[in-house]
């Protein structure tokens, strides 16, 4: 038996087990009091419009879904829970590792919300949920780092197809092409970490980026709740001195550095129709 066999089924119970935890602390946006989460729920978490670049990147991922061409994959992260084989087909790829549509939407509209002009991106794949960051600010330098050769071979030509012009991506490993990034990008708007997901790493890559942090940078974390490590890291950051306001979103943890919110402040938040109990009476009408 292979031994990658039963990882899936115990990555998934623990998985979900983290989530019921999330989901009975989580909060809507009716039990929400500050003004800037409260924005953020309104842009991020209930907004439904469905944008043109969503029905373009969804066309192209449901095309990779039947795409059974193999590449042979390098992978210097956590690796896959699906499969310990060092070859993998572009559907399996989109399947397990690129972000799911609701995921990518709610990036697209953090990107929208709060308008980034220098984006970085650890952890490229096939370039799915960099499609619809970089189609959410045109006119933003967004960098993208992917550790596989063949990968990033893929990614770049899906860019291609999907016109996506305002991205660079960087192919190498993240310890060697994240300080090429943060130099040429000189101050950081905005962060996407979507690689690696072990614990040391991450907090590596949240201190070498945090030097070129500013007061309205906005980062994001994926995957927080994947494993125990990834849920210390995350602690690690929320309680980091220069962090004053976290969202977690279970899916992602989203950091932000705002001397406003001079009491550091965490928030568990999924969209209200999750919790439609929440509501209380005079919401129904006060709308």
């Amino acid at each position: 038996m292979p031994p990658y066999s039963k990882r899936p089924t115990l990555q998934r119970l623990r998985l979900f087990f983290r989530f019921l935890k999330f989901y009975l602390r989580a909060k809507t946006r009716y039990n929400v009091h500050s003004p800037f989460v409260f924005s953020f729920t309104e842009a991020v978490l209930e907004d439904d419009r469905w944008f043109y670049a969503f029905s373009e990147v969804e066309d192209l991922r449901d095309f990779l879904r039947n795409d059974p061409t193999k590449i042979p994959i390098t992978d210097f992260g956590a690796g896959s829970q699906i499969s310990g084989n060092k070859e993998r087909s572009l559907s399996s790829l989109v399947r397990y590792s690129a972000n799911p549509p609701f995921a990518c939407q709610y990036l697209f509209r953090i990107v929208g919300h709060y308008k980034p002009k220098t984006m970085l991106e650890l952890g490229t794949s096939l370039a799915i949920s960099t499609a619809y960051q970089a189609s959410a600010s045109l006119d933003a330098k967004f960098m993208t780092i992917e550790g596989c050769p063949n990968v990033a071979r893929y990614a770049l030509k899906n860019l291609e197809i999907l016109k996506v012009k305002n991205v660079r991506l960087l192919q190498g490993r993240f310890e060697e092409m994240l300080p090429v990034a943060l130099k040429e990008l000189e101050k950081l708007d905005y962060l996407f970490v979507d690689g690696n997901h072990r614990m040391e790493p991450t907090l590596q890559y949240f201190g070498q980026c945090l030097a070129q942090a500013h007061e309205q940078s906005v980062f994001v974390f994926d995957d927080i709740h994947w494993s125990a490590g990834m849920e210390e890291a995350w602690d690690s950051i929320k309680n980091h001195p220069k962090v004053t306001l976290t969202i977690d979103l279970f899916f992602f943890g989203v950091v932000f550095f705002r001397k406003e919110h001079q009491v550091k402040e965490h928030y568990r938040l999924v969209p209200w129709l999750w919790k439609p109990w929440r509501i209380g009476f005079w919401d129904l009408f006060s709308k």
